[in-house]
């Protein structure tokens, strides 16, 4: 019988973690800095300012929680509803 011990290598933290932007996902960060370019830059609406800053911090706490919220958030959104009887 072989020995899985003596096979072990000590792996660093940051090959483990996901690469995030700013605290969050990168397709999050991608999301929010689209809304702000359309909102502010397109429509002239400076106050849509508050609730993307807003939406940022959230998804910055929830991804502080769990890496993967914002993932699994998506994919319940996404999936479809179906009734089995």
């Amino acid at each position: 019988m072989v020995d899985t011990r003596a096979f072990s290598l000590p792996v660093h933290r940051s090959l483990l973690q996901r690469g995030l932007a700013g605290g969050v996902p990168q397709a999050g960060l991608l999301l929010l800095l689209i809304l702000a370019v359309v909102f502010v830059y397109g429509l002239r609406l400076y106050i849509s300012l508050v609730p993307i800053t807003l939406l940022y911090f959230v998804m910055r706490h929830l991804t502080k929680i769990d890496q993967f919220m914002i993932d699994i958030v998506v994919e319940n959104i996404q999936q479809k509803d179906r009734f089995i009887p």
